[in-house]
């Protein structure tokens, strides 16, 4: 069952996001704006292969949402036999990894249930309110003005958030640790652990494109050369 999760959490959902992140837009909060570009199908630019509305930014977080935990799981599993006889300094940094997936996991859905899958059905209501007449353009004014200010909100904006900075700098902080538990435990070699910490270090940077695809190239060279590592120590 391990080597099940292996592979589904450490390739396949990578490779899931890989494709859901080309279409991920990024830089559209100064200009032209979230609302007014989210709310409409653009082509390629903005580092995206294409975005197609709000419908799709529903979509695509709906599905990333789960599969982002997906690749939590696997992240749990590169440390999981860590235990006493690889030394205390390995199962210390393997538990602060844990600790780091964790709140990873729980930061990145939070962002993603606000900026993601909340925000593309408001953004759909919003449409529909307007096109069936029940919204006035003043009224419609102050949605978007709402909507676009919540963004940007210290607290859980899309943007520069408590909530999305925490996410991460999880998420680097758990790929840093992984890695020098492993190298700690005599497990891989410093290949892998170096291909971990860039894939911490894009992902928190961004998830969107070209970040989001790059990142999680990586995270699945450094899962395969780890399993390679192991196999053959095995």
């Amino acid at each position: 069952m391990k080597q099940v999760l292996w592979w589904l959490c450490l390739l396949v959902a990578p490779l899931v996001l890989i494709g859901l992140e080309l279409f991920h837009p990024a830089s559209f909060t100064a200009h032209p704006g979230m609302y007014r570009f989210l709310s409409h199908y653009h082509g390629p630019g903005n580092d995206a292969l294409g975005y197609f509305g709000p419908t799709w930014w529903f979509v695509l977080h709906m599905i990333q949402t789960p599969t982002v935990g997906l690749v939590a799981v696997g992240l749990w599993l590169m440390v999981d036999d860590i235990g006493a006889g690889d030394g205390a300094a390995a199962v210390v940094t393997a538990r602060l990894a844990r600790i780091a997936i964790f709140v990873f996991a729980v930061y990145f859905t939070v962002l993603d249930g606000i900026g993601g899958i909340g925000l593309g059905r408001t953004i759909l209501v919003v449409e529909r309110l307007v096109a069936e007449g029940k919204l006035t353009p003043q009224q419609f004014q102050g949605v978007e003005l709402l909507l676009n200010t919540m963004w940007v909100d210290p607290m859980v904006g899309g943007v520069g958030s408590l909530v999305s900075e925490t996410a991460s700098w999880a998420a680097f902080a758990a790929a840093f640790l992984i890695g020098l538990s492993l190298r700690l435990s005599r497990r891989v070699g410093w290949g892998p652990v170096v291909l971990l910490i860039a894939f911490g270090w894009v992902l928190q940077t961004a998830h969107a494109s070209p970040h989001g695809p790059i990142a999680f190239s990586l995270l699945i060279l450094a899962a395969a050369w780890t399993w390679w590592s192991r196999r053959r120590a095995a």
